[in-house]
This record gives structure tokens, C-alpha cells and sequence, in this order.
């Protein structure tokens, strides 16, 4: 089977030669990807994400006591897979008509050196499939698609006749030459002149017809090689061993010949044994491969013509037009056409197969029994030639089509009018496509191409209920798994949600490796009440489908919605792998948020760093980056940023509220207190709906900030229960225990607790449990000897926590010795709450500072303090730096206080005082006027606004500011403060007229 046969040819016809085996390669590779993908040439899985949102705590704060939870919603993803709309590819048919005109240029070149009869059969032949091409459904100008016709006719012809009659002298490379340039010509000319959008496609359309036509007479031509090959491996000599013989050639024979029987049984749904069958592509495939040894030989030995100068072209041009016609059968899932050319195959294969092992053992029985190379003369039949029994197998041939109804002739014409309508679909007219589909169905109801081509066409429009019938037809012969997914979608968009887990089930018994079918159904399951049978389709969906993050992502949202789930098998997480994909870092995020055992640290999501500076944000895009806002353990500028200009962007407009609550969390938790409280405020009044919520959530980090009559203020608005256990619990912490009363009565309604606490408070009865004498300890200041009480509680947290009060107290009053004494009593730090541990540490520096001990008090500050505690120890830290004269220090602690409390009124007083001291008047007015609007009854912040306003002589606003003083300032202290201001007023004055003069 060696091809060095054309050790006599010129270097142009041997590369010219190996162009036309690497144009047969080329179309049988495409057939052999295009048949592997299938469906998926044009119908492709995509992802649809939708949010799944459930409540959970998105930050959270105590006061030793109590903790104080901010509800809210985290993002999940949940994907499913959606089998795309039928599409068309032209390109692709651009692509399959260049190749067809390589290939029937090959051809041509070849057929001008056949004899006069073959000739003007094959030029018949061309000159009919150039009529089918009809030429003037290209639209080219002024309806001249006819003339093109008798033009491209005429130069074809032209040019044939004139290299078949008068030029036998030039070579097979010239004649190659000029019909490739008569298609280059061709192809400009319609590119030009056409007005239709894709003349490729539109082109290969019509021309189908013919193109299955030649295919077929290819395809049944070359069905003797195989046979052919098993006549070679059973006669050629063997170096060790005698031949294989004739027994032998008859019983590989029948073994093909029984597989080709089989397929034949199976089409005709005699039997089911496709585990026992090659695919007729595959006997095809081969069987152009071994043409182009068989071809040789058969020109050879018959002496028909020269395999230099027609035959090589010829084969090569038909083998390789033919493997591009089945690639495109299978490139547009045109499986009527692929049906018709496997029953061809098998058909032919089988027909020719027989007459061709008939034909051997008529004719060379004896040369096998002399154990003689029966394949050198295989074609030089002795008692009756070959092309009768070609007939013969014909002849079989067609009365296998016959046999079934000429059901393989209405499969032909349903493919050509599907292909029809993939050409006006590419056109973008849908409605002459739908018409072309419907007529293909008529044809062949049972197809899956132009079902689900009209099903596509019906959720263009939705229309559900003709999408749902046509899915329906396209899984009766041949149904796959975008075809399950599809009728499962129509039914979960029309509310059927049993009917499309029924169809989920059914596809998955009929594709059990499918992935994506699985993923849908624990997608479906997981919005039910049944997460282990969530979980079972999820986890088994991994294995089974190439884009495996979207079953993962699932789990993690199951895992973060259920907690029940990982309770049951905590190892579950650490099971899943790093998913590079917005959706997987949503839901890793959500399940950071809800699960404490989840420690990792959380990472920002990869797509921020490659995406856009303000990208349009799809659902995992969002999730992610609003869960990372909540998870980020300090949220930098970059994060709050993207959070500000993704809430910007016009294109995110139904995301908006959620972005800002992002924006307004990750501010507060970054210290930009007032800029979050700012963005609550504006939630709460754009969003009356969910008002109540927001007002809640700034209410809450209004006291975690200790700005306790705002937080009042602000949950005074709400009505509904919690608001008012809040609001009682805000009056306890400002010592209005008579104003708490009546909403400690309205809280203790749905909580017994929360009643004992109230009776110890308002001495109904004895405190009793560890957290009654911690409330009661803290809260009832006017209680002289509630130490005793404070020295029976066992809880050393709650007793470090409530021993603080008692130590504020002693310091108050200068008595620091007591402070001391409660401070020794305290919890050690290993057996404490973090806030109890940061609690003690703060007293031991209130306690340092009070002694005015600037180098104990910097010492201390440098041990365990909560976020909540930093402002206020960076405020005792810059008391004790100014009072030992170290102005450098204490500007560094005040800065500080500035940047981690800057809501906190009194601590911003005091440091935007000690900034004026060292002329940073513009630094600290903008600190103190940004923390005002939350600090109204703070006289000590509004004393420190008169001043800087007069430092920079804005004297309307100091005396609106005196106005106010006058409300909310003891009238003694009013009046001192009133005489020092009318001096720096006076002094003022005096020394702007100084000036003047």
C-alpha cells in the first residue's frame, strides 16, 4: 500500500498531489470533530445565574452583655444550564464552499483527461449541479442570476473542453490552476454583486441536492476498498508464513458484512445492539482512505485511464467533496441528512460488499488456492468483470431504499429544506425560515433538526406552549440532552415545576452521564425542601460535565442556605476545589459569612482584577463582590470604590440599594462611620419598603459607635418590636431608666429573659442570674453599693464587663484606689470574651491615663482592643502624651481618634481641640463639622465648632452654634462658656480694628 508511486512525477504534480491528500485530511478531520461535537456544532450550553438572597447576619457587635446582630440578606448563586436557540454558522458554509471548490476543481482538472463518453457524463454531471445552485437567490444585480449561470457554464465548459480536445499537452498543475481561478473569479463576482447577507450559505442551500447526489455515488464507489484491503491482507506473501487464504478473506468478509447487516436491523428498529456496531462514518471514513491505494490500482490494472493525469485529481476532488458534504450534515446537526448518509453507507457497503466477495470468489477462487498475490490482479476479472457486479450491488442498493418506503429520499428532502432554513435564518428572515422548517417536519415529523430549529423560533417569541410541542417531536427518534433541558425550561417558565423535574429525570435516564441535565435537577431540587436529593444530583454532576464550577458553586450555595447539611457532614467543604468563577466566589463567600468553621481567609474575587473599572455586573459578578464587601477583613479603597461605581452605573440600576448597603458596611467596617451612617440615611428615605430594615441597621451602628440618643432618634421611627428592645436598651445605656420602662415592658413580651433583666433593673426583685447583676451593675448608677453585687457574679466576662462600670465610676470620683482594686479582681485574658479581654485593657489604660502616667498609658495601649475600643484608648493615649508635654505623640493618638472615630462626638471634641492648640484649625473645624449633624446633644463637640468657627472667623455660624448650645448645655455651664466667648469675640475685634487703624 506504499505511496511512492510518483517517483516519475514532476515536483509540481507531487506537491500538487500532496495538496489534495492534505485537502482529504482536512475534510475527513472536520468530519470526524464535527461528528464528535454533534448538537453542540450549533447548539451550545450556556449559564444562567440568578441570585438566591437569605437572611443572616451580616456584622454583628456586643457590649459584654448583649449582642447586637445587623440583619440582612447574602447573595447565593444559583446556575442552571440552558441549551442555547438553534444557531447558524456562516462562516462555516463559507468555509465548506471554499473547500468544495478546491475540491471540484480537483475534479475538473481530472476529468479532462477522461475518455470522451465518461467525459461528457462528468461535465453533464457539473453542469446540472451548477443549475441546482440556483444562482438567481443571490439577489445579484438586475436579475442576472440566470446569465451567471450560462456564463460560469460556458467558462467551465469552455475551458474543459478546450484542455479535453486540443490541449492534451498541459499537465494536470496548469488545468488546477485555471478552474481554481475561475472559482476565485466566480466567488468575487457574487461577493460583490450579491445582496443577500451570506451567498455562501444561501448558495450551499440549494445546492445540497446535487451535492448529496455526487456524495452518494462517491460514497458507493469507494464501498468495494474494504473488501478490497481484506482481498490484500489475505493473499500478499508473508515472510514467515504462507498466505491467509481464501477461508479466510470469507470469514473477515462475513464479520464486516454481519456488521453492516446489524446496523442495517438497528435503523430499521429490528434490534437495539448499538454496543455491538463501528459507526458507518467510520466505515466511510476508511474507506476513502484506502481509495486512494484502491483507485490507483483499479485505473492500473483496468487501464481505463491515467492515474497521473485524471485519475489522482478525480478521486481526490470527489473523496474529499464528499467528506466535506457529511462534515456540513453534521457541522449544522442536520440529522435528517445524517441519517440518510449512514443508511447509504450501510446500504452501499453492504450491496457492494456482497457482489465484491461474490465477485472475488467467482473469479479468483483457483489464484487463492495456488497461494498466489490475488491483489495485483484483482481487477482483471477472468470469468465475469467487475462493473456487473457494481450493478449488481446498485441494484441492491436501491431496493434497500425502496424497501423502506423511500423514507431515505423524504429524509433527503426534509434535510434540504432545513438547510434552507438555516440559509434565511442567517438572513434574518425568520418567518420564510419558520416556513422552510415546518415543511422539513411535514417530511420527517420525527427529526430533531427542524423541531428544535422551530422550538428556537418559539422562545424568540415566547411562545412556551409551541416551544414546549416542538421540544416535545424533537425527542421522539433522536432526543438529546439540550432537547431535555429546553422542554424542562418551558415547563419551569410556564410554572409546571413537577413537570420539568419529571423531564430532568427522564433525560437523565436516557443520557446517565450528562452533567449538565444533572446539574438542573439539583438546581431544581435545591429550591425545594429536599436538599439531599439537591445535593446527590450536584455532587454527581461534577464528574460529568467540562464546566464543573457551576455544579460546585451550587453546592457551596446549598452548603450556605442549609446549614443542616454541613451539621450532618462538616467535612463537605473542605471536599470542594477553588474555582476560578465569579459564581463559586459568591457563594464562598456566602458560606464564610454563615458558617464558623469556615476560618480561611477571605480573598477578593479574581474578575476584579481583570475586569473593567466599571463593568456592567452579571449575577455572580454582583454576588461576589457584595458578599466580599461583608467578608473582607478590611475593606481598602479599591473595594469601596468599584461597590460606588458599579452603583453608578445606569446599566445596574435594579441592583442598586444592595450595592450602597455594601458600600455603606464596608465603609463602616473600614472606619468611615459618617460616610456609611450617610448612605443609610439615603436608603432608608429613597426606599420606604425596606425603611424599616435600613433604619434598623443604622440605628445599630449608631450605638456601636456609643452615639446613643441618635440611635434612639433613629429607631424611634420604627414600630415593630426589636426596634423598641433596641430603643430600651439605648434609654438604659443614656440612664433614662424611667423612659426605658415602657419599651422594656413591650420587648419582654416574646422573651422570658429579657423580663428577669427588666425586674432587676427597676428593683422588682433581686438580680438572680449572672447577666440580671451584670445589667443591674452597669445601669443602675445610683445604686452606692451594687460592688456587692458585682462580687457574686461567676461569669468572669460578664463580671470583667460590668466591673468597668464600677471602675468609671471610682475615676469619676476620684477614687482611684477602688478602680485599682476592681481592676486586680477582673477575669484573666484567657478566660474571657474578646470584648471582656479588650474591656479589662481598656481599664488599665483609663486607669494609667487618670495618673497621668504618659508612658504606662502607651505601653498598655499596645495590647488586644477590639475595633470598638480603639478610638477611645488612642484618646487616652493622646491625654497622656499632651499632659507630659510630648505634642508629637499626642497629635499621632488624636489623628488616630480622628480616623477610627469619627462619629464619636466627645472623643472628636477633644482631639479637634488639641489640633487647634497646634493651629491645625482647618483640619480640626472639618472633623468636628462632619461629626455634628450625629452628635446634636454633644455640647462639648459644639463648644469646639464655636471656637474653630470663630479661629477662622465665621461668625454666623458660631453664634447659630451658640444658639444651640443654649438648648442642650446645663445653663451654668452655658453661661461660663458664653463669657469665654464673648472675649475671643472682643479679642477678635480689638484686633481686626488694630488693624485697620
Amino acid at each position: 500500500m506504499s505511496l511512492q508511486f510518483w517517483k516519475l512525477w514532476t515536483k509540481p504534480e507531487r506537491a500538487v498531489y500532496v495538496i489534495g491528500l492534505v485537502l482529504v485530511g482536512i475534510s475527513l478531520g472536520w468530519l470526524a470533530l464535527a461528528g464528535y461535537r454533534g448538537l453542540e456544532n450549533v447548539v451550545r450550553w450556556e449559564v444562567l445565574n440568578e441570585l438566591v438572597g437569605f437572611p443572616t447576619t451580616l456584622y454583628q457587635f456586643t457590649d459584654g452583655l448583649l449582642t447586637y446582630p445587623v440583619q440582612g440578606q447574602v447573595q447565593t448563586v444559583a446556575g442552571q444550564f440552558l441549551a442555547s436557540p438553534m444557531r447558524v454558522y456562516p462562516l462555516v458554509a463559507t468555509g465548506t464552499v471554499a473547500g468544495l471548490c478546491v475540491a471540484l476543481a480537483f475534479a475538473l482538472a481530472g476529468i479532462c483527461r477522461l475518455p470522451t463518453l465518461r467525459y461528457r457524463l462528468a461535465m453533464g454531471a457539473f453542469i446540472l449541479l451548477l443549475a441546482v445552485c440556483r444562482f438567481e437567490t443571490l439577489g445579484l444585480p438586475g436579475g442576472s442570476g440566470k446569465w451567471l449561470f450560462l456564463g460560469v457554464a460556458a467558462l467551465f465548459g469552455g475551458f474543459s473542453f478546450y484542455f479535453h480536445a486540443f490541449r492534451t499537452d498541459v499537465g494536470f498543475t496548469p488545468r488546477l490552476l485555471v478552474f481554481l481561478g475561475l472559482f476565485a473569479g466566480l466567488a468575487v463576482a457574487v461577493a460583490l454583486g450579491s445582496s443577500v447577507v451570506n451567498p455562501a450559505m444561501v448558495l450551499l442551500g440549494y445546492t445540497l441536492p446535487g451535492l448529496v447526489l455526487l456524495s452518494v455515488g462517491t460514497i458507493a464507489f469507494v464501498a468495494i476498498e474494504i473488501p478490497a484491503a481484506m482481498v490484500w491482507l489475505t493473499s500478499v506473501s508473508r515472510p514467515s508464513a504462507r498466505p491467509l487464504g481464501m477461508i479466510n478473506f470469507l470469514f473477515i468478509s462475513l464479520l464486516y458484512l454481519l456488521n453492516l447487516l446489524i446496523i442495517w436491523l438497528r435503523n430499521t428498529n429490528v434490534i437495539d445492539w448499538d454496543g455491538l456496531t463501528i459507526s458507518p462514518f467510520l466505515i466511510v471514513g476508511v474507506s476513502l482512505v484506502l481509495g486512494v491505494w484502491g483507485f490507483r490500482r483499479l485505473v492500473e490494472q483496468r487501464e481505463l485511464l491515467s492515474f497521473r493525469e485524471a485519475g489522482a485529481g478525480l478521486y481526490l476532488g470527489m473523496a474529499s467533496l464528499a467528506a466535506l458534504t457529511m462534515a456540513y450534515a453534521f457541522a449544522t446537526a442536520n440529522d435528517p441528512l445524517v441519517e440518510l448518509f449512514e443508511d447509504i453507507i450501510v446500504y452501499s457497503h453492504f450491496g457492494m460488499g456482497v457482489a465484491f466477495v461474490l465477485y472475488i470468489g467467482l473469479n479468483f477462487w483457483p489464484i487463492y488456492q495456488q497461494q498466489l498475490p490475488v491483489h495485483r490482479v484483482m481487477y482483471k476479472a477472468r470469468i465475469a468483470d467487475l462493473p456487473l457486479f457494481r450493478l449488481a450491488g446498485l441494484v441492491a442498493m436501491v431496493g434497500m431504499i425502496a424497501g423502506g418506503n423511500y423514507f431515505t429520499v423524504r429524509q433527503g428532502y426534509a434535510a434540504t429544506l432545513s438547510a434552507l432554513g438555516d440559509a434565511y435564518l442567517a438572513e434574518n428572515q425568520v418567518d420564510l425560515a419558520q416556513t422552510y422548517y415546518q415543511e422539513s417536519v411535514a417530511e420527517e415529523h420525527q427529526q430533531h433538526k427542524g423541531n428544535y430549529a422551530l422550538a428556537s423560533i418559539a422562545l424568540s417569541r415566547n411562545d412556551q406552549a409551541a416551544a414546549a410541542l416542538f421540544f416535545s417531536k424533537a425527542l421522539l427518534k433522536q432526543p438529546s440532552p439540550q432537547a431535555f433541558a429546553g422542554l424542562s425550561d418551558t415547563y419551569r417558565q410556564t410554572n409546571l415545576f413537577f413537570e420539568s423535574i419529571k423531564t430532568l429525570q427522564r433525560g437523565i435516564q436516557t443520557f446517565p452521564n450528562n452533567g449538565e441535565l444533572r446539574t438542573n435537577l439539583g438546581y431544581l431540587y435545591g429550591k425545594t425542601a429536599i436538599a439531599d436529593s439537591a445535593y446527590y444530583y450536584l455532587q454527581s454532576a461534577v464528574a460529568h460535565t467540562q464546566r464543573d464550577e457551576v455544579p460546585l458553586a451550587n453546592l457551596l450555595g446549598l452548603y450556605a442556605r442549609n446549614p443542616n447539611i454541613m451539621a450532618a457532614d462538616s467535612a463537605l467543604i473542605d471536599q470542594v476545589e477553588t474555582r476560578d468563577d465569579p459564581a463559586f466566589e459568591a457563594n464562598r463567600m456566602a458560606l464564610h459569612l454563615v458558617s464558623p468553621r469556615d476560618t480561611t481567609a477571605p480573598v477578593a474575587p479574581a474578575w476584579l482584577s481583570r475586569a473593567a473599572s466599571d463593568p456592567l455586573l452579571d449575577a455572580g459578578r454582583f454576588a461576589s463582590l457584595y458578599n466580599y464587601a461583608f467578608v473582607a477583613a478590611n475593606p481598602d479603597s479599591t473595594l469601596l470604590n468599584r461597590l460606588q461605581r458599579a452603583a453608578q452605573n445606569p446599566a445596574n440600576q435594579e441592583l442598586v440599594d444592595d450595592l450602597v448597603l455594601a458600600q455603606a458596611l464596608g465603609r463602616y467596617r473600614a472606619n468611615q462611620h459618617l460616610e456609611a451612617f450617610d448612605l443609610l440615611t439615603q436608603l432608608a428615605e429613597n426606599d420606604p419598603k425596606r425603611a424599616n430594615s435600613y433604619r434598623t441597621t443604622l440605628g445599630l451602628l449608631q450605638a456601636d459607635q456609643g452615639l446613643y440618643r441618635q440611635a434612639n432618634k433613629t429607631l424611634a421611627l420604627n414600630s415593630d418590636t426589636l426596634s423598641s428592645f433596641y430603643r430600651a436598651v439605648l434609654l438604659t445605656k443614656l440612664g433614662d431608666l424611667p423612659a426605658a420602662r415602657p419599651f422594656w415592658l413591650t420587648a419582654m413580651r416574646q422573651d422570658s429573659l429579657l423580663q428577669g433583666v427588666r425586674q432587676a433593673l427597676y428593683s422588682e426583685k433581686q438580680p438572680a442570674t449572672d447577666l440580671e447583676k451584670a445589667f443591674y451593675v452597669s445601669y443602675r448608677l445610683d445604686d452606692a453599693n451594687r460592688g456587692r453585687t458585682w462580687e457574686t457574679i461567676r461569669d468572669v466576662s460578664l463580671k470583667t464587663v460590668s466591673g468597668a462600670s464600677l471602675i468609671d465610676t471610682y475615676l469619676a470620683t476620684r477614687q482611684y484606689f477602688y478602680a485599682q482594686m476592681i481592676l486586680s479582681q477582673m477575669g484573666k485574658p484567657a478566660e474571657l470574651t474578646s470584648f471582656a479581654r479588650s474591656m479589662e485593657n481598656l481599664s488599665a489604660v483609663k486607669i494609667a491615663s487618670f495618673r497621668k502616667k504618659a508612658t504606662a498609658t502607651d505601653s498598655l495601649a499596645k495590647t488586644f482592643f477590639i475595633p470598638q475600643h480603639r478610638a477611645l484608648v488612642a484618646a487616652l493615649r493622646g491625654s497622656a502624651f499632651a499632659a507630659s508635654k510630648q505634642p508629637d505623640n499626642a497629635r499621632k493618638a488624636y489623628e488616630q481618634v480622628l480616623l477610627t472615630g469619627s462619629a464619636q462626638g466627645q472623643l472628636v471634641a477633644e482631639a479637634s481641640l488639641f489640633l487647634r492648640s497646634q493651629r491645625q484649625v482647618k483640619p480640626a473645624y472639618e472633623a468636628v463639622r462632619r461629626a455634628l449633624p450625629y452628635n446634636e446633644s454633644e455640647p462639648s463637640l459644639l463648644k469646639s465648632y464655636v471656637l474653630l468657627c470663630l479661629d477662622q472667623s465665621l461668625f454666623d455660624y458660631a453664634e447659630e452654634g451658640m444658639v444651640q448650645l443654649q438648648v442642650i448645655a446645663p445653663p451654668a455651664d452655658y453661661q461660663a462658656f458664653a463669657v469665654a466667648y464673648q472675649q475671643k469675640v472682643s479679642a477678635i475685634e480689638n484686633a481686626r480694628n488694630a488693624f485697620v487703624q
